[in-house]
């Protein structure tokens, strides 16, 4: 008899332990920088509890590059008095964990005067979709999960739909693929797949799954707090950059990036394949409308990105 637990019993007992991750609430008052932690957020930093704190002393906590990505986050919020909520890598005690940021900002007669919000530890979540892909597979060629692992990570990301609110599916497709073999053979064909690949590994560090699911098409499952304005946003000033024209030795390779994006609801919980459905019909959008451009599905139809998202993107980048 074969007492080996299948994957989706794994994937549930990782699951309901990432549930656990430990951490609570904290303040810091922008005059002067002080901060008030509960309980949960010493053990998350590594501090005794109870002792005096300022922000230089979490500051040091965090990696660098998520420490970078925080404090522009966290001046935008305190420019703007918009709430934001990043992962972020940390560093104690010698061992790396993963923590969950969730900010917004209290105003005093029109001025940000405290900021406030939550720190989650997050690293078994992290280690849920790790172990996922690892029993699963990659995809050779890019390096990213595989179509089946793809397959997998979305069942079950369904499965608890509705306690998973900001959860979206990106859909993302080479445009005139067969065209570009054409121009400049397989080699050039497989190294255009090699760098969207890379390109979108790098664009989205904190995503929960970035998948090669076939041919020239590619799969996301993000984590996106703010709704439908963040999302459209956040992929628009990614296409910009997967977009880009791939290098090669003797010509760079001139490329269309179609985008297509939907959002996880509780109907999906018991309709999993609906959510790809509804992504693919956002992609599909894209494509009728001359492709190469990003696309959300929203209620029956993929709605274009309002000029005014596209000006708050220009904008954010500028900061």
């Amino acid at each position: 008899m074969n007492h080996t637990p299948s994957q989706a019993l794994v994937a549930s007992r990782l699951y309901d332990q990432a549930r656990l991750g430990p951490g609570g609430t904290w303040a810091c008052d922008l005059a002067t920088e002080n901060l008030t932690w509960t309980d949960g957020v010493y053990d998350l930093f590594g501090l005794t509890r109870g002792s005096t704190l300022k922000r230089a002393m979490s500051l040091d906590v965090y990696q660098s590059q998520s420490r970078s990505e925080m404090d522009r986050r966290r001046a935008d919020a305190i420019r703007t008095g918009k709430g934001f909520a990043l992962d972020c890598q940390l560093r104690t005690g010698g061992s790396s964990r993963w923590m969950r940021l969730q900010v917004g900002v209290t105003y005093d007669q029109g001025r940000p005067v405290r900021i406030f919000g939550s720190k989650q530890d997050i690293t078994a979540e992290k280690k849920m979709w790790d172990g996922l892909v690892t029993l699963i597979g990659n995809d050779p060629l890019t390096g990213l999960a595989n179509r089946r692992a793809f397959d997998e990570a979305a069942r079950e990301l369904s499965r608890h739909a509705d306690g998973s609110h900001g959860f979206a599916l990106v859909v993302v497709t080479v445009d005139e693929f067969d065209a570009i073999r054409s121009l400049y053979d397989h080699a050039g064909a497989l190294e255009c797949l090699r760098c969207i690949g890379e390109r979108l590994a790098r664009l989205f560090p904190d995503a929960v799954l970035v998948s090669r699911i076939g041919g020239c098409e590619f799969a996301l499952l993000l984590r996106v707090p703010g709704g439908h304005t963040a999302l459209a946003t956040m992929l628009e000033g990614a296409h910009r950059l997967l977009a880009r024209p791939v290098p090669r030795d003797r010509q760079p390779i001139a490329i269309g990036i179609s985008v297509g994006a939907a959002f996880l609801k509780s109907a999906h919980q018991h309709e999993p394949k609906k959510l790809f459905a509804e992504a693919d019909s956002a992609l599909y959008v894209a494509k009728a409308a001359g492709a190469n451009r990003v696309r959300v599905f929203d209620g029956m139809v993929a709605k274009p990105i309002a000029q005014s998202q596209l000006q708050q993107a220009a904008g954010l980048r500028a900061s």
